[in-house]
């Protein structure tokens, strides 16, 4: 392409931009300006085209392709580049463009690259879309445009036997699909009269019943899962050799590898479970649907059903990322979610574990790295609070994590810099018990209002405490941290402000290693 008048005949004006060119050329490597010269046309007699809301530079791309045969296609302006090649009539260009879009769909861009496809007809872009969609659903379904997804593709998908999905998985899809845009809110009868419930457990429909605003808020939906949920619960009572239906604090005693129970309404420690722990190095525990979770140092994640006496540790999925030891994990939505690292190892790493698919999918970074942080859920949102930065010092700092969204937004910071504390949520407020603070342990305890957003201090515990698990059960808080039985569990007493020692029954003294609830 020339870029002055010598020898040309033809000008291709973009925007405030002029191209000289040679028609010859223009005719022989080009369709539409074939077309356009070989007859007695306005811009044929003129000498000149003007071409209006196309990008000028791409309409110099697709010259120069014409003269060339070569094209550049900047990422940021393939769109453009593709609307400008359809105009011209340039296949080839088109097909080159489409062969990028194909090879670069992620989960970030699905919705754009989706809607790219559709606006300019690339069939076989919307074909690997839809490739992509069915093999990375979950995650997708975590993207802010997921309630933009037609009603059509949702009921495929939830009807669909081939998809691989667990109901639980089926029932999380849509009520993500209506959260993210309420107007789908009328179409999730549909979904719910396909969606096999008598293949749930009674746990996740419970989780469910508690946790879902959009159940919740609605009658007509809460009386509909409470039914299930009845049902379910009594399928499961027929089951041979289950553990009886009661809400208990799950006791990891390293002197004997054994994991005991604790009945916080008997205040009685018994034996739990047969299968042994010790294999399982440096964990954290969580708990979701009746299984205790461990992700372990070395990555890999094993898991418990507490309903049957007789099970056995199954193997899941490593995780993608290394989090150090005991790595800090929190579950939300029927998701766990492991965020930053541990044991001054410091992260900004996030990701999360579909357990009806046994997948894993790492997310975007936490703005800034931290380790030894604690994590809770409470409604929409996980919120991550204290720790230890990257300069190895504790930090006061508090955000609030909106999966949804991908959305990291800082809150009021807490008072004192803090480490591993426990953390637990009851009704709109957030209670931060013990940890370390300056290196040496505390029994502070903070309380953070989410309507009000402001932290309050309350009665401190006892004892002075870190590696502290919090468990809420009735009307108590209950405090269980790393040692020995008899002087490391406490409860506090909303209604008192007070904190007492729990000295429970037991059969022999032991020490206690990790700990978790589950609502069974």
């Amino acid at each position: 392409m020339k870029q002055d008048q010598d020898n040309c005949d033809f000008i291709i004006q973009a925007g405030h931009d002029i191209y000289y060119t040679h028609k010859n050329v223009l005719s022989a490597g080009c369709d539409y300006f074939e077309a356009m010269l070989k007859y007695d046309t306005k811009e044929s007699r003129e000498g000149k085209v003007v071409f209006k809301d196309v990008d000028s530079e791409c309409v110099k791309n697709c010259i120069d392709f014409i003269y060339s045969g070569e094209i550049e296609i900047p990422n940021e302006k393939m769109n453009d580049l593709l609307y400008a090649a359809i105009m011209m009539q340039l296949e080839d260009v088109k097909q080159a463009v489409s062969d990028i879009l194909k090879r670069s769909i992620t989960v970030e861009n699905y919705f754009s690259t989706r809607k790219v496809a559709d606006i300019y007809g690339l069939d076989a872009v919307s074909t690997r879309c839809r490739v992509f969609f069915s093999k990375n659903l979950m995650k997708i379904s975590m993207q802010p445009g997921f309630g933009n997804i037609e009603k059509t593709d949702i009921l495929n998908f939830v009807k669909s036997e081939k998809s691989g999905l667990y109901e639980e998985a089926k029932l999380t899809l849509s009520l993500r699909w209506v959260e993210n845009n309420r107007k789908n809110e009328e179409h999730l009868h549909k979904c719910l009269e396909v969606i096999k419930f008598d293949k749930m457990s009674p746990a996740f429909l419970e989780h469910l019943l508690e946790s879902n605003l959009i159940i919740s808020n609605d009658f007509g939906l809460y009386k509909l899962f409470n039914g299930h949920l009845l049902k379910a619960s009594k399928r499961l009572g027929k089951a041979k050799g289950e553990i009886d239906n009661r809400d208990f604090i799950i006791l990891f005693d390293a002197d004997t590898d054994c994991i005991r129970s604790l009945d916080p309404i008997a205040e009685k420690v018994e034996k739990f479970h047969d299968e042994k722990f010790k294999h399982l190095r440096d964990f954290g525990t969580i708990s979701l649907d009746s299984y205790i979770y461990v992700p372990c140092e070395n990555k890999s994640v094993h898991r418990l059903d507490c309903r049957s006496k007789n099970s056995k540790w199954e193997k899941m999925k490593d995780m993608i990322c290394d989090h150090g030891e005991f790595p800090r994990s929190v579950s939300w939505s029927g998701l766990i979610f492991v965020i930053g690292g541990s044991c001054h190892k410091a992260t900004n790493d996030v990701e999360t574990f579909t357990y009806s698919l046994n997948q894993w999918s790492q997310l975007q970074n936490k703005p800034t790295a931290i380790c030894d942080a604690s994590l809770v859920s409470l409604d929409d949102s996980i919120y991550c609070i204290g720790g230890i930065g990257q300069d190895g010092v504790e930090v006061s700092s508090f955000c609030r994590f909106i999966p949804f969204s991908a959305e990291w937004v800082d809150l009021e910071p807490m008072r004192y810099p803090v480490s591993d504390m426990g953390v637990v949520a009851v009704d709109q407020k957030i209670f931060v018990l013990g940890g370390c603070s300056g290196g040496i342990e505390v029994n502070y305890v903070s309380c953070y209002d989410v309507i009000s957003a402001q932290w309050t201090s309350l009665s401190s515990m006892i004892a002075c405490r870190s590696f502290v698990s919090a468990h809420h059960m009735g009307n108590w808080i209950y405090a269980v941290a790393y040692g020995k039985v008899s002087n490391v569990i406490e409860k506090y007493d909303f209604s008192k402000d007070k904190w007492i020692i729990v000295k429970p029954e037991v059969d022999q003294c032991f020490t206690i290693y990790e700990s978790t609830f589950v609502k069974l």
